[in-house]
């Protein structure tokens, strides 16, 4: 028997949750700096409705709304200098992935008295981290429910941290939050959600907990797939997004015990160098992803398609179709720049057979030559 679980995050989900559960702000300190970046957090309404529950509590609170698409370790390093400055006690992030993780760092570097990269990135922090209150207005990062952060480096590179310390001590989830979202963004987090439970699944650290949350998820999101593709002429009603949030959570709950494997490890240069957003970035290696445990886990991958109720070709054709065209054209130099990154690389050693730098750079040259 393999169910070894941590996740220390109070889950407070459903419509209006927040202005239902005011308190929660109060618990952990008299002033916060909120996370965001410019337009999400705002246009949600999420923004809106934590301000009003920080009112209603008393808690001061300092807004940074900079934070960019992949945030940057410079952007968190002017947050948590601010943050410093004004006396914070916790963190609120609000957003998706780049602004939940930037809500981590920022927590660890106004703690900190070393605030350097280095620092940073290697976990050997002088004092933990300071509360994190998450709120989720996207459906596919999970990170409300993580003890990870990726944060771009100075060097321009995605790079990850992981700590307990990191898992927020409340994730806030409503739906409501993603009903502003476009369709092409939709299609985008959906299939990050995906990404997470297929990649926790067929994973060497997974165990039967996290492939319980997996399966939930991918059993969801097969069935609302369908519905993304259509999305920007049939709008999702809330009990869709709905689902689509809950998938995202169970996504996030599964690599909270697995970490990501190699559709997240090959994906992070498409977003740094060529703007593809993170959801797809990750996914359009997932046909790829899906064939090649086929044929070096045949028993997991038969007992996964049995547990999901879907066959191996239909999954990729609901892949295919929620997938915008991708024109990257890579060069074998540009190919063997990047192998250096797949070099003894955590994700890419969580995966069955042997997904190694020349595995990287094989697959690199079928893909994008």
């Amino acid at each position: 028997m393999n169910m070894n679980f941590f996740a220390p995050v109070n889950i407070v989900t459903g419509k209006g949750c927040i202005g239902k559960n005011t308190d929660e702000f109060k618990k952990y300190g008299k002033k916060c700096i909120i996370v965001t970046g410019k337009y999400g957090a705002k246009s949600s309404g999420a923004l809106g409705d934590v301000v009003l529950a920080l009112e209603s509590v008393g808690t001061e609170y300092i807004i940074f709304d900079r934070i960019e698409q992949n945030p940057s370790y410079a952007s968190c390093k002017e947050a948590a200098e601010m943050a410093k400055e004004s006396g914070a006690e916790f963190v609120v992030g609000i957003g998706g992935g780049s602004a939940l993780d930037a809500a981590k760092a920022i927590a660890v570097l106004t703690a900190s008295a070393d605030t350097s990269a280095k620092t940073l990135y290697s976990m050997d922090w002088d004092r933990e981290p300071l509360p994190i209150i998450a709120v989720g207005t996207t459906a596919g990062t999970g990170s409300e429910v993580t003890p990870v952060s990726v944060i771009t480096t100075p060097e321009g590179m995605k790079k990850s941290f992981r700590a307990p310390s990191l898992y927020p001590v409340t994730a806030f989830g409503d739906a409501t939050y993603t009903m502003s979202m476009s369709a092409d963004f939709t299609r985008s987090t959906a299939l990050d959600a995906l990404c997470h439970c297929m990649e926790s699944y067929f994973n060497r650290s997974a165990n039967d907990i996290s492939r319980t949350f997996a399966v939930r998820g991918v059993e969801i999101l097969v069935r609302m797939l369908e519905k993304t593709v259509t999305c920007d002429t049939v709008p999702l009603t809330f009990d869709e997004r709905e689902e689509i949030y809950c998938a995202s959570l169970y996504g996030g709950l599964a690599i909270s015990v697995t970490g990501t494997a190699f559709a997240h490890a090959l994906g992070y240069f498409l977003s740094e160098q060529y703007n593809i957003c993170h959801g797809n970035a990750c996914a359009v290696y997932l046909e790829e992803f899906i064939n090649y445990n086929a044929e070096v886990a045949p028993d997991e991958a038969d007992g996964f398609f049995a547990k999901i109720g879907c066959d191996k070709d239909t999954l990729i054709n609901l892949i295919r179709k929620n997938l915008p065209d991708t024109e990257i054209k890579l060069t074998p130099e540009k190919i063997n720049e990047l192998a250096p990154r797949y070099e003894d690389n955590k994700s890419m050693k969580k995966c069955y057979g042997n997904a190694d730098r020349e595995f990287a750079v094989k697959l690199l040259n079928k893909m994008f030559v």
